[in-house]
């Protein structure tokens, strides 16, 4: 390879890691580090050159290599590393610009001649070589004349870096208040009454005491309790939220919001708003009650009902997914006809997910009804309500389903007649014996044994599909693509790590990608990916775990999804707000 650099002319080096920092491919966990490079990245710190990264790999994985191998110091002399699976060109061009330098004072080192194509694509003046010319590099590092003992380039390049990612997390805050967000109280439950109880079985995520209260008129008329209304620039949410409070204790009965306004700040608002009276927590809630958000306003008055729009057209798109997809849609203005199949609880308080994953939706089109009722009689699990869709429903021209449930659910295999359960998540396999006292811990002295004798059953009769289970979605997508008119368009879960973990939500990234890779491979050019990873800035877009984001987050998917819909169906439905 022609040498294309000049090393007097570097103010920063740009490293790839796989067979250039190190030997081997760290996903593959066969990284062993160069000490050679190490030293060398070490002397040219000590030059007053910046080094950095651009690798395709898990962020969290590569920092936990440096330090598990004693190699903070080394760590710490990269300025904004950029370690995630995407495209290098446009990282190498943004690192460039986020530091204020010249592509022409910069060198790109990678062992993939594609990986610097795609770099000079979008850095023409950049300066790059191959891992192979790093010898005669480290010979000619001596023509550098100036020296920073103290490391002094370095330290003002970290000050940069952090305001860097302060601006980055500030980010979601600006696109917050910049929205507009108000809210109102109303006193007037009888009025709503309906609507709360709707609200009140159908919450899960924001729900914060989960109390499903079989007396709520009761309850109402014995407490301080109201719904909340909330409007933005993007439009009304109607009731999104209610609250019951005692004020002889002080404590919240009910303190619940639907999901569609989740990480707007409405709920520690209202917490805030209140005193912050006493709460007990009940399972999992997929938001803090710590913060104090400023940017919300109370008004006397919001319209209570969103205003329905009567579409006259034959064009049908359904979105199907984890309900946080629905966040999306609050920024969508609709000229065509939407129907949403989301998470919810039915009438019987059962939380009703399965319907969301890509085995339910396959053997809920190949199986009888007949077939189906069976199934939903052997375990407390699968429920009847998870076999309902309209997922094959001629009427639909384009389909939006996220695979997020898919990745992160476990999934078992009926061993005689292939279908499918859902139960928990994908890293605790309830067949493995080893796992039960886990899984048995929260349930009552008194019901174990009876637990026991059904986790029994269960692995006489079923097959953990795996964590993800690749082979059998990729085979539930084959199935689905082959008997649906309608054009598809998959939602990918995100692949860059974040140090925000609910429980079933570890090592995600790894997971997403894993699953993701599969899924591209097998269906590259008959479906179309809308992929979260684009829309992740830094980890303050990630609101408590890897499948939950920051409002511009959302408002990024719908822009995706606007532009998808638009040009598969040929015609301006779908528009921003």
């Amino acid at each position: 390879m022609q040498k294309d650099y000049d090393i007097t002319k570097a103010k920063l080096i740009i490293w790839d890691l796989d067979e250039t920092l190190w030997d081997g491919v760290l996903s593959e966990g066969g990284a062993v580090f160069k000490p050679q490079i190490l030293n060398f990245i070490e002397e040219l710190t000590t030059k007053g050159i910046i080094n950095s990264i651009c690798s395709k790999n898990d962020y969290y994985n590569v920092k936990n290599k440096f330090l598990s191998s004693g190699f903070k110091r080394f760590w710490d002399l990269f300025v904004l590393p950029s370690i995630d699976w995407t495209p290098k060109g446009e990282r190498v061009q943004n690192l460039i610009k986020d530091l204020n330098l010249r592509a022409e004072n910069v060198i790109f080192i990678d062992d993939n001649i594609s990986n610097i194509n795609e770099v000079k694509f979008y850095a023409p003046d950049i300066m790059t070589a191959h891992p192979t010319a790093l010898p005669k590099m480290m010979k000619e590092l001596y023509l550098v004349n100036d020296y920073d003992f103290e490391h002094t380039r370095l330290k003002q390049y970290k000050i940069l870096e952090a305001k860097h990612f302060a601006a980055a997390e500030s980010s979601n805050e600006d696109f917050l208040r910049q929205s507009s967000i108000k809210i109102c109280f109303k006193n007037d439950c009888f009025e709503n009454i309906d609507r709360i109880k709707e609200l009140i079985r159908r919450t899960n995520q924001l729900n914060f005491t989960k109390f499903r209260d079989e007396n709520l008129e009761e309850t109402i008329k014995n407490t301080e309790s109201a719904y909340i209304i909330a409007e933005d620039n993007y439009g009304n949410y109607g009731i999104c939220g209610f609250y019951s409070l005692d004020k002889k204790e002080n404590r919240l009965i009910h303190f619940l919001f639907s999901c569609r306004i989740m990480n707007m700040g409405i709920e520690q608002f209202v917490y805030s708003f209140l005193g912050k009276p006493q709460i007990e927590l009940k399972g999992t809630v997929a938001s803090s009650l710590d913060s104090e958000p400023d940017w919300i306003s109370v008004v006397d008055d919001l319209q209570v009902n969103v205003p329905v729009r009567t579409v006259k057209n034959d064009v049908n798109i359904l979105f199907k997914g984890p309900c946080d997809l629905y966040s999306s849609l609050s920024y969508i203005n609709a000229g065509c006809n939407i129907d949403t199949e989301f998470p919810y609880w039915n009438k019987s308080l059962v939380y009703i997910l399965a319907h969301t994953h890509t085995a339910f939706i396959e053997q809920t089109h190949k199986f009888s009804k007949e077939k189906l009722e069976e199934l939903s009689k052997r375990f407390p699990f699968p429920n009847p309500d998870e076999f309902k869709t309209r997922f094959f429903d001629k009427k639909y021209n384009l389909i939006f389903l996220s695979l997020l449930t898919t990745t992160h659910s476990g999934l078992y295999i009926n061993k005689y007649d292939e279908s499918y359960a859902l139960f928990g998540y994908a890293d605790c396999d309830i067949t493995n014996e080893n796992n039960w006292e886990t899984i048995l811990k929260p349930i009552p002295q008194w019901a174990k044994e009876q637990n026991v004798i059904m986790l029994k059953e269960f692995k006489n009769n079923y097959v953990f599909a795996g964590n993800p289970p690749v082979d059998t979605v990729i085979k539930n997508l084959r199935y689905i693509k082959e008997n649906t008119n309608a054009d598809l368009v998959l939602i990918l879960g995100s692949e860059i790590p974040t140090d925000k973990v609910l429980a079933g939500y570890e090592n995600m990234a790894e997971r997403h990608k894993i699953l993701n890779d599969a899924v591209r491979k097998n269906f590259k050019n008959e479906v179309d990916f809308i992929e979260l990873s684009d829309f992740i800035k830094s980890d303050e877009d990630y609101a408590e775990c890897i499948n939950h984001f920051s409002r511009r987050v959302y408002a990024d998917l719908a822009r995706k999804i606007t532009e998808i819909a638009n040009k598969k169906l040929g015609n301006e439905y779908l528009s921003l707000k």
